[in-house]
């Protein structure tokens, strides 16, 4: 058990793609704040001030706290920390995609997503097509506010439902504005190998959420489970993926968590 946080930096990995030494971009590694849900609730701008000293430079926010949009921006620009994406509500995207734009937007984010539909939502494929309807418009007004749009699946997207898995109507279906943010975890969790995701749908993903897979199926810390993150890295980074957002939504330590995974990633040879 760590007594104390790490200190502050800003870490950077030099980029894995086939170009000159001295052209490589750097990587940095954020949080998906959902993991600290609990401090977000009690302590946001104090919560956020611990994610940058922990060594982690961008956030992801999912829905309000307790204090306005515009002073998470302001603090996050204090902190020099981005805001990789805010996480929206499906159902304000549905009735009122403008308040949901308008939010993010307010919080300084580079991109809104949508990462959850609620089951009763999705129990047929035609509700699957109505919801890729209603997110090609919510992207539109993304785009015409400055605001990239993303989804982030999870397992059940990647389950067929009569024989067609919701996965692929959204890659074939959303407009070209939608990308994704592939989390390693879940989409194992479906059946899916986040490599071959990758591999497979070059350009399209923008964000990934980092957490591993147990031998025995549950969420484990990056570098303590099965997937092979140096490879999966590797290649996101060949594929220009933006954002890197370490996250696991049960730990029963969260700071502790949150630093063995940035140890693990850290530790890992990057690959050319």
């Amino acid at each position: 058990m760590r007594l104390a946080l790490p200190a502050a930096s800003a870490f950077l990995l030099t980029s894995c793609a086939t170009v000159p030494a001295d052209e490589n971009p750097r990587y940095e590694y954020g949080v998906q704040l959902y993991q600290l849900r609990d401090a977000m609730g009690e302590d946001p701008l104090g919560t956020l001030q611990q994610v940058k000293a922990a060594g982690f430079d961008s956030v992801e926010f999912v829905g309000t706290y307790s204090v306005p949009q515009e002073r998470l921006c302001e603090e996050t620009q204090r902190l020099g920390l981005a805001v990789a994406a805010v996480h929206a509500d499906a159902l304000q995207l549905r009735d009122d995609p403008a308040a949901a734009v308008a939010s993010a937007k307010a919080a300084c984010a580079d991109t809104i997503m949508l990462a959850w539909i609620p089951p009763e939502e999705r129990q047929t494929l035609d509700q699957w097509r109505e919801w890729i309807g209603y997110l090609n418009i919510a992207a539109r007004q993304a785009e015409a506010q400055g605001l990239a749009f993303a989804y982030h699946p999870h397992d059940f997207e990647f389950i067929p439902l009569d024989g067609v898995r919701p996965i692929d109507l959204m890659l074939a279906d959303f407009d070209p504005l939608i990308a994704f943010e592939l989390d390693t975890y879940w989409a194992k969790k479906g059946g899916q190998d986040p490599l071959e995701f990758l591999r497979e749908n070059g350009g399209r993903i923008t964000h990934m959420h980092l957490k591993d897979f147990a031998p025995d199926g549950s969420m484990a810390d990056v570098g303590t489970g099965t997937i092979d993150f140096p490879a999966v890295l590797a290649e996101a980074r060949r594929q220009g993926v933006r954002h890197y957002l370490v996250e696991r939504d049960d730990a029963p330590d969260v700071w502790e968590s949150l630093a063995t995974s940035l140890d693990s990633l850290r530790a890992m040879p990057l690959q050319r």
